[in-house]
């Protein structure tokens, strides 16, 4: 495939490639039309060393610092770029998460981009269709089945039972929305004031501004859900509705956080850019214009059950410097592993390959054999053999609310991560030493896993390419010694 393009790059020295395009970009530039209109991200030259940036900070000052030093750099290395644009009259936008530029325009205008010396990278802003888990059975909103068997399975009410649920934490849910005003999650969103009193800004995004595909439509100013992913995940972290004592549903690991959400997908298709402006968002929350930054408003803890899949697409290198600004903030990144199992290195979609994501596998129902559809490690599309996944949480025929104030089970890694969200909720709450010490987090979790081995996929030591670490253990965590 790659001899071929540079035949045709030979054949049409108008839509030759640079060496600036990403591989995908590539492909696309060679056989477009001028007249054509793509959608690419622009990587500027000028970074930040965010290392150097939160070296000797407290963690707490972490979101503050890494959203100051990104947001100026941006703002002092754009100017040039967006003129040009501009005077050009193509659409665009900027962002400070990483100091990019998504523009769409004709194949001339990325040529003349990809001459500048003030530009690193050029990648495909291509939109790609996510595999999204689907129901397995719905229910009515009037069935009670107390304690979900998930919640119990990773000890979450051992937490409970020391007065840890999750209060004064806040997390974040970047995935296809959240129906807000549902009764297991209308109280836990940060912007519930009251009965029918809600306040959206800073608690909510909409990352798609474009869409003929949903009811949602683009840039909705409250939260929706098109799709009951992101709602359900929501529910697994933080949902429970118990205002009536004889009717009580209690679906989240962290039932008294607070939850924010993004919509990053738009009826399941995705970019690279809406991805990352939900992440940038979570960084430095906006009004509901996208003004007035404030990163003292930053969630603790993001669930990530999406996919990024470079076989569909999916260009990947401005997403990879995002997650690491993400951590560097401070904020914890739980991310499902995929459901591409059981073949080994099927953990092959970012951010899950990424060694700053919190990468969780499924198990099966009630039971602490691996399901199989969680995908494997270890990493290697991006040639690093990383192991993964960090660690394994219930994934299947797991109950929590959708959309219609209803609820139903579904099955997958997506539903797994949200435990972790919701453990790390309960964990900073208990160990407030840890706030915001993303790796020392990680590697508590790690180490207070059930051992769960299975030696195949190459696995060795104490992490393994099928159950990472082993399964959750929230009160193994939460009474584990200072690292």
């Amino acid at each position: 495939m790659k001899l071929l393009l540079v035949l045709l790059c030979f054949l049409s020295l108008a839509a030759c490639s640079s060496s600036k395009f990403d591989y995908e970009l590539n492909k696309r530039v060679i056989v477009a039309k001028d007249s054509d209109i793509l959608p690419f991200i622009v990587q500027l030259a000028d970074t930040v060393d965010l290392d150097e940036v939160t070296k000797n900070i407290p963690n707490l000052s972490r979101p503050k610092a890494v959203y100051t030093a990104l947001s100026e750099k941006a703002q002092s290395s754009q100017g040039p770029l967006i003129a040009e644009l501009t005077r050009m009259g193509v659409q665009f936008r900027s962002y400070w998460i990483v100091n990019m530029i998504a523009v769409k325009a004709n194949t001339s205008v990325i040529n003349a981009i990809a001459s500048r010396d003030d530009v690193r990278l050029l990648e495909s802003n291509h939109p790609f269709r996510v595999p999204l888990e689907q129901p397995d059975l719905y229910q009515p909103s009037n069935v009670s089945l107390g304690i979900e068997w998930n919640i119990q399975w990773v000890l979450a009410p051992f937490a409970w039972s020391k007065g840890f649920r999750g209060e004064n934490m806040v997390v974040a849910n970047a995935d296809t929305g959240v129906e807000f005003d549902h009764p297991a999650l209308e109280k836990q969103y940060r912007g519930y004031f009251d009965e029918d009193v809600f306040l959206h800004d800073y608690n909510w995004w909409d990352a798609i501004h474009e869409s003929t595909r949903t009811t949602c439509g683009p840039n909705s100013k409250f939260p929706c859900d098109d799709n009951n992913h992101g709602t359900h995940t929501t529910g697994t972290a933080v949902g429970q509705d118990c205002d009536n004592p004889d009717l009580c549903n209690l679906i989240g690991v962290a039932p008294e956080a607070e939850w924010i959400a993004c919509r990053n997908m738009d009826a399941g298709v995705g970019t690279p850019q809406t991805y990352i402006e939900c992440l940038q968002f979570f960084v430095a929350p906006t009004d509901l214009d996208g003004k007035n930054p404030d990163p003292s408003k930053a969630p603790h803890v993001i669930g990530n059950s999406y996919g990024c899949p470079p076989s569909e697409g999916c260009s990947t290198d401005s997403l990879a410097a995002t997650v690491r600004a993400v951590t560097q903030a401070g904020i914890f990144m739980s991310v499902s592993a995929g459901n591409s199992g059981p073949t080994c290195s099927t953990i092959s979609d970012p951010p899950a390959i990424y060694g700053e994501s919190f990468t969780v596998g499924a198990l099966a129902s009630r039971s602490n054999a691996i399901a199989q559809y969680s995908s494997r490690g270890p990493v290697t599309v991006d040639r690093s053999n990383r192991i993964k996944p960090n660690l394994v949480a219930p994934g299947s025929a797991v109950r929590s609310c959708v959309r219609g104030g209803g609820y139903a089970v579904f099955s997958g890694t997506s539903m797994a991560s949200p435990a972790v969200t919701g453990a790390v909720a309960l964990f900073w709450q208990a160990r407030p030493e840890y706030e915001r010490d993303v790796l020392s987090t990680m590697r508590i979790f790690e180490n207070t896993a059930d051992t769960l081995f299975e030696p195949v996929c190459g696995s060795l030591g104490d992490q393994n390419n099928v159950y990472g670490y082993g399964g959750l253990n929230i009160m193994k965590a939460l009474e584990s010694r200072n690292n």
